[in-house]
């Protein structure tokens, strides 16, 4: 408790439309330059890829109503239900980073695969 975090919020486009409102907060013990990243040539999550290798991740995925602010962020209305997921990652023996990812319901769909 009482440590310092870097925190950053995205909203993701996808042919102009905002697809994904990203609010992430970064563990500087295992991304020191993570605010120096150029977030336009690269995502938040390559980079920590890059620079805090994933060791192990936790997430929950749960349907919910847009606050004010998300909405306007990803242009939609706050009747309109969204996807949202959490995920925490640890890097060795640190928590990397803690995001929360909201996607508009009617723009999006998960698929993934994960390998090690």
């Amino acid at each position: 408790l009482g440590s310092k975090v870097f925190h950053s919020v995205l909203v993701h486009y996808e042919d102009g439309v905002a697809i994904q409102l990203e609010d992430r907060y970064v563990n500087p013990a295992s991304a020191p330059k993570y605010l120096n990243a150029d977030f336009k040539t690269t995502t938040p999550t390559h980079y920590l890829l890059e620079h805090a290798p994933l060791t192990e991740a936790s997430y929950s995925i749960e349907a919910c109503l847009p606050s004010v602010h998300e909405a306007k962020c990803l242009g939609i209305k706050t009747a309109e239900p969204c996807l949202v997921m959490t995920r925490r990652t640890v890097s060795g023996t640190h928590v990397a980073s803690w995001v929360r990812l909201v996607y508009p319901g009617m723009r999006y769909s998960f698929r993934g695969k994960f390998q090690l």
